[in-house]
């Protein structure tokens, strides 16, 4: 018999989980494993590459009508005739109001109040896995019914605003919790050194078969003689460090007199944040934001230079994808990005925004070591995903 598998999941919008959740779902045996995926929101730009073996679970209605409209949720469910869900609901909305009067960042909130509007997996499974930290780690534990329990967090636990006590209180309740790199790997077991045998590495992953198919898709721009095309792929909030990328810009263009293009894709928080600095450094031309996208990789396969100042990560698929594109990088010299980037080698590492500039500025008047670069990355034979999927059925 076929073991039965569950992941659970926040949507399918475009991010590094995400997108790595996809690639495991498109490599998964589905010969040995039957496979069900929940998703808080049935929604994201990724739903379509799902295979056509994974069977996609309902939503929860409760509880897309309680992340639709919090504020009127306690009435909603109390015209439906659910009082419990509509007491739990306004004890969220008091927790709220109380962290703001506090001014609280809290990141967690309320899922001990959420577990009761939320309803479980009536299916019992052989595995389950959570695969994203935070609401997916806690439902996976209070309402999936599985012999065996994995979660994974894909963040560095010292730099990510995580909560100690509620996921030290879950993460007894597993048997396995993977992390995305090695140095992730080493903050959990600095903050959990009493969980230290159920952590593991397990690296995102990426197709990259799919990505050079991709990046093969023409684009709608034409690049001019004169201009050097840089890339960058993530959200639009400060752990990717995009207001230092428009500093970086800055130099390279009104300093150093280079006609730079440089596209992000992506959507966030910080866009308006982003969008004035841009227009205070008069960057407009050469800073684009151009949004999400599902094919970013036919930007990148077109650019001179792929650039990540993100200020921490747990595993930058950006990175990944980039190598697999064989485009030379540039990068903070951050744990993550060090353990994906060999400087001089395959990219650059650089300790501040002006290192950054002027390792571009190398790249850009060097050929020679752009080809180096190019050259060494497409014999990289190291993106490949046997390992981490051999990993994974192991722990199956």
């Amino acid at each position: 018999m076929k073991k039965k598998i569950v992941f659970v999941m926040n949507s399918l919008s475009i991010g590094g989980a995400e997108k790595s959740l996809v690639t495991i779902l498109s490599l998964f045996d589905y010969k040995k494993y039957e496979v069900d995926l929940f998703l808080f929101g049935v929604e994201g730009e990724f739903l379509k590459q799902l295979p056509k073996e994974v069977n996609l679970l309902a939503e929860d209605v409760d509880f897309k009508k309680f992340e639709k409209n919090k504020a009127f949720a306690p009435l909603i469910f109390l015209i439906n005739k659910k009082p419990k869900k509509a007491f739990y609901s306004l004890l969220y909305i008091f927790g709220y109001i109380y962290n703001k009067l506090l001014h609280r960042k809290a990141i967690y909130l309320g899922w001990n109040h959420v577990k009761h509007i939320i309803s479980g997996l009536n299916k019992n499974y052989d595995v389950s896995i959570g695969f994203m930290e935070r609401y997916s780690l806690y439902f996976n534990i209070d309402k999936v019914k599985a012999k065996k329990k994995i979660g994974f967090i894909h963040n560095n636990y010292k730099k990510y605003p995580f909560d100690y006590k509620l996921d030290k209180y879950y993460f007894n309740f597993y048997d396995n919790i993977a992390t995305v790199s090695n140095t992730c790997l080493e903050a959990l077991n600095e903050y959990f050194p009493e969980y230290k045998d159920k952590f593991l590495v397990i690296k995102n992953m990426i197709s990259k078969k799919m990505i050079k198919e991709m990046g093969k898709e023409p684009i709608d721009i034409k690049k001019k003689k004169d201009e050097i095309w840089i890339s960058t792929v993530g959200r639009l909030v400060y752990q990717k460090g995009l207001d230092n990328a428009i500093d970086v810009c800055d130099i390279l263009v009104n300093k150093l007199g280079y006609n730079i293009k440089w596209y992000v894709f992506g959507e966030g928080e910080e866009k308006e944040n982003l969008l004035t600095k841009i227009k205070r450094k008069n960057l407009e031309n050469h800073f684009i934001l151009y949004g999400a996208t599902n094919n970013p990789y036919k930007w990148i396969e077109k650019s001179d230079i792929y650039v990540t100042t993100s200020r921490f990560e747990g595993y930058a698929v950006t990175v990944l994808e980039a190598k697999a594109l064989a485009k030379p990088i540039v990068g903070n010299n951050i744990k993550e990005i060090a353990e994906q980037i060999t400087d001089g080698v395959n990219g650059y590492l650089a300790n501040t925004n002006e290192e950054i500039a002027q390792k571009i500025k190398l790249l850009i008047d060097n050929k020679s070591v752009r080809d180096k670069f190019i050259d060494n990355l497409k014999k990289d034979n190291t993106i490949e995903n046997k390992e981490e999927l051999s990993k994974i059925y192991d722990l199956l």
